[in-house]
């Protein structure tokens, strides 16, 4: 697929499937599913990624199938209050890319869930982007795994997030979570170092995939989530504020201002991407593994 083209269509992803990562993100899990065979995602939303993956098996020409699982019990988008309405759009944005036959739905978590996936094939790519309990997840199909599985793991941040919810405020610690534990998985040399595109990691799995968890390195990072900080300014505090009231009111409207606020910010990671590739690519510059967008 042509450069242009390619950009093109995963800045339409994101418009059409409320998409929450950046386009060069999106192609990078496209190109990830070429690998074909099993591929399976824990967290669909609202399917971008799982177009994503669909589209990179279909244009690889490899056989595969992509098997998402997700319980359709919250997600980005109020107005889909129900499972069913989440399951329905998921679904639409499978037939807008004519997907759907490479799909399997599953509203469930992975756990609950894991009687859907084929006992004669390993999984040969793992997406996890749901609570950031990635552990969790890698435990249940540690013995599937697949030799040099490619792993792709969202929101991986040293980042807590307060959110006001009405007279309380609700602490979300799935981002350092999910760092916590990579890390972990990083250096007792179970996953490869890879490369991290924004928030999104990008690697393999180099460790006997009987033997990736390691239950006391897994308790450590829990017990790092004790005591935490977060930023709670005043204008991150109106900020949810406004959200919370909009998502009440105009739900919809919301999520517009939402994919503007994305795409905004996506072309301000871009630029900068572009500045530091071509810093690196001139004399004395130097190499890295994270990468803007």
């Amino acid at each position: 697929m042509l450069e242009g083209a390619r950009n093109e269509l995963f800045s339409e992803l994101i418009a059409t499937c409320d998409g929450m990562l950046a386009p060069a993100v999106y192609a990078r899990i496209y190109e990830t599913a070429q690998r074909g065979g099993q591929i399976v995602e824990v967290g669909t939303a609202m399917g971008a990624a799982t177009v994503a993956l669909a589209l990179g098996l279909r244009h690889s020409g490899k056989s595969g199938h992509v098997f998402t699982f997700d319980p359709m019990t919250g997600g980005p988008r109020r107005s889909l209050n129900s499972p069913g309405k989440r399951i329905a759009r998921i679904e639409a944005n499978l037939a807008r890319y004519g997907v759907q036959d490479l799909v399997t739905v599953t509203p469930s978590d992975l756990r609950s869930g894991l009687s859907v996936l084929p006992d004669d094939q390993t999984v040969s790519v793992l997406m996890l982007d749901a609570d950031g309990r990635i552990d969790r997840d890698l435990e249940t199909l540690e013995q599937r795994l697949a030799p040099g599985c490619s792993m792709i793991i969202d929101d991986i941040a040293d980042q807590v997030r307060v959110k006001r919810q009405g007279a309380t405020y609700r602490i979300d610690s799935k981002m350092r979570l999910s760092w916590l534990l990579f890390n972990k998985l990083t250096e007792s040399g179970k996953l490869s170092a890879g490369q991290q595109l924004v928030d999104t990691y990008f690697g393999e799995v180099i460790a006997d995939a009987n033997s990736i968890i390691d239950r006391d390195d897994t308790l450590e990072a829990y017990r790092q989530l004790v005591f935490q900080t977060a930023s709670t300014n005043r204008l991150q505090r109106l900020r949810s504020y406004l959200l919370e009231q909009g998502q009440e009111v105009a739900p919809d409207f919301v999520a517009k201002c939402r994919r503007f606020y994305r795409r905004i910010k996506y072309r301000r990671l871009a630029a900068s991407s572009e500045m530091n590739a071509a810093e690196e690519s001139s004399p004395g510059g130097s190499g890295g593994e994270q990468v803007a967008a």
